[in-house]
């Protein structure tokens, strides 16, 4: 689907902003294993008064450095998560992960790589946020208003990837694992093997309607099947809250399954975008964190992509 496309759409579905009171994200780190802390994200839509503060962050300790999981979406929160870090150990940050390139996980990086702090994503995302970041912060303004992204400026990461690789924090390995084409197509995963916790970002989302505007349906569930044959004893999600069930990844997997089926047939019948939104999610994805809002949005995205590309088997 093109780019200019589905951020028009991004646009055209978003509520209008208000201006609300910004600046202190009143973050607080949770210890979720031995050396391992989330800042979680809440389950709606961006708005004033979370301030964008809706994905989840995360950072690993090891004995020599700190290895921070996403970046955030404004300056004020990339600098408060630094902050919430020092609070915990005095370590320096040893590197940032990206897991894919879309605002609420990306629009910081200029905050670490102004520090000189080694900031990796996949080559492929990089590329979409150079291409796509200018509309994007300014989609996010109109969202939450401009007292929470002043100052946030478009960067770059300071290092991308197209395999696999390995981080040292003194005492700890930490493995970046790629697993590209599914939600967005560069998406990276972070596993650390000492305490058996997977940062999925959003290729799992946690009570929450997945959004798939850069995604490949099949692909992602193929991915999420091989995250459950995975070990691992929590995974945090790139929304929601913790996972320790691998439960959870089937019910997103037939959620993805559920979108494409329906958008596919209802396009192969000769539908429109607002005559297939007329069939509402059945239980239990119409229990989902904002799916009114995601489920009309996937659906249109969808029928663009296939008014370019193919159209999935809908049977």
């Amino acid at each position: 689907m093109p780019r200019a496309v589905t951020l028009t759409l991004m646009l055209a579905l978003a509520p209008t902003a208000v201006e609300a009171g910004g600046g202190d994200y009143g973050l607080t780190p949770e210890p979720i294993a031995p050396g391992i802390y989330a800042l979680w994200g809440a389950q709606e839509a961006m708005t004033p008064e979370n301030g964008a503060h809706i994905a989840n962050t995360g950072f690993i300790v090891g004995k020599a450095g700190v290895l921070v999981v996403e970046a955030g979406p404004t300056r004020a929160y990339a600098e408060q998560v630094l902050a919430a870090i020092a609070a915990v150990t005095p370590l320096p940050v040893a590197a940032v992960v990206i897991t894919h390139h879309h605002q609420d996980h990306a629009l910081a990086i200029p905050a670490y790589t102004e520090r000189g702090l080694r900031v990796i994503m996949h080559e492929v995302a990089a590329s979409m946020l150079a291409a796509d970041a200018p509309t994007l912060l300014g989609f996010m303004t109109e969202l939450i208003g401009a007292n929470w992204t002043e100052g946030t400026t478009v960067g770059a990461p300071s290092e991308t990837i197209a395999e696999s690789l390995n981080i040292d924090l003194g005492g700890r390995s930490v493995q970046v694992r790629v697993l590209v084409g599914g939600h967005t197509p560069g998406d990276l995963v972070v596993v650390d093997g000492t305490s058996g916790t997977v940062f999925a970002g959003d290729l799992v989302f946690n009570g929450r309607a997945a959004t798939v505007p850069h995604a490949h349906i099949a692909t992602w569930r193929t991915h999420l099947a091989n995250l459950v044959e995975s070990p691992w004893q929590r995974l945090v999600p790139g929304h929601g809250s913790l996972v320790e069930d691998r439960e959870v990844l089937a019910q997103v997997s037939d959620y993805l399954k559920f979108l494409e089926q329906h958008s596919a047939c209802a396009y192969r019948w000769g539908d429109s975008p607002v005559e297939a939104i007329q069939r509402k999610p059945p239980p239990p994805f119409d229990a989902l964190a904002i799916i009114d809002k995601e489920y009309q949005r996937s659906i249109f995205q969808l029928f663009r992509a296939y008014d370019t590309g193919p159209i999935p088997d809908c049977s």
